[in-house]
């Protein structure tokens, strides 16, 4: 069944990534087209030397706060007799990890909502008080964004570009591909989206994602502490924002948007990789439903055994021992 999965997951990580390559293909001409029209309406290519720097900079920041926080995490997660030296380790390393990104998420979660909190676009489910048509209206694609969301935008293009040096850099793990395809999706929907002018609707995904990933880490950051009530209250909040914001704001208006508004208020031909779009956001919806499945799954082996674990990337005995030959 896991290798079933994990096969299927693959294809859609080549078929995205095949796909990706095409539509940066044919990129250039479409930037060449709009520059003509508008010189200074459009992102610029130095941009990528900033996400390049930016990618950079979170990885070598990610690396320093795990040798820093080390300490901490050593702290807040106690050793269990049947764990090995290396085992406690791995959960240290893990915790450090997950507290590194809860903060970034947090802080991003914050920043994007600040910015767009008054725009026309901001739907009433996340806090506003427009429309999400409005994402494809007042003069597609040379829209008037708040100068604010340039920064925000090559920032979050930098840390998912640095997410996939990280996933590729580190061990494997059991969710490998499942993270590789969500990082080949983040990484080109990102750069995309900021390229073609769709930054509108790509600010309201990663606002609903941030919002619920500050719940998935810090869940994962608490998991193997002895603070049950705070990892309860963390529990709760995953489970209410994930089945929120994942399961019913994403494919009811996020999706909802880029499929049918998008066509409603532009000519199909004016939506550049716009087939990939939606592609890459059913790709997320199967694995927000998948992960969502998840969540679930270690709410009731909680009721069961009173114990929480962390099954998405639960280390596997075949895994701890690769570890073990390492150390």
């Amino acid at each position: 069944m896991e290798s079933s999965k994990d096969m299927v997951i693959c294809l859609l990580v080549m078929i995205a990534v095949i796909w990706a390559c095409g539509v940066g293909w044919h990129l250039d001409q479409e930037v060449r087209m709009r520059r003509q029209q508008k010189p200074h309406a459009d992102a610029q290519y130095w941009d990528l030397v900033l996400v390049v720097v930016l990618a950079l900079s979170m990885l070598v920041s990610q690396f320093l706060f795990l040798s820093l926080f080390a300490p901490v995490a050593r702290a807040m997660i106690p050793k269990q007799p049947r764990w090995s030296e290396t085992v406690w380790g791995v959960k240290q390393m893990r915790c450090s990890a997950a507290i590194f990104k809860c903060s970034y998420y947090a802080t991003m979660t914050i920043w994007c909502f600040t910015i767009v909190r008054n725009e026309s676009w901001l739907p009433s489910v996340l806090g506003g008080s427009g429309s999400t048509r409005s994402c494809w209206t007042d003069g597609f694609p040379f829209q008037q964004n708040p100068p604010e969301l340039r920064r925000f935008y090559l920032t979050a293009i930098g840390y998912h570009f640095s997410e996939l040096a990280m996933a590729l850099l580190e061990s494997p793990k059991p969710d490998f591909w499942e993270m590789m395809l969500h990082h080949a999706l983040a990484c080109s929907l990102t750069s995309y989206s900021y390229v073609l002018s769709y930054v509108r609707l790509g600010s309201l995904v990663l606002l609903l994602h941030g919002a619920t990933d500050v719940f998935v880490y810090a869940s994962k950051a608490l998991v193997d502490t002895k603070w049950r009530w705070v990892l309860a209250l963390s529990y709760k909040g995953l489970v209410v924002t994930y089945g929120y914001f994942r399961i019913f704001v994403f494919p009811i208006y996020i999706m909802r948007s880029a499929f049918i508004e998008s066509l409603q208020e532009i000519e199909w031909q004016r939506l550049i990789g716009w087939n990939y779009l939606n592609f890459a956001l059913c790709c997320l919806l199967t694995l927000h439903v998948y992960w969502f499945g998840l969540v679930l799954k270690i709410g009731l082996l909680y009721g069961r055994t009173g114990q929480m674990r962390d099954l998405q990337s639960n280390l596997s005995a075949i895994e701890l021992e690769k570890l073990k030959k390492r150390a």
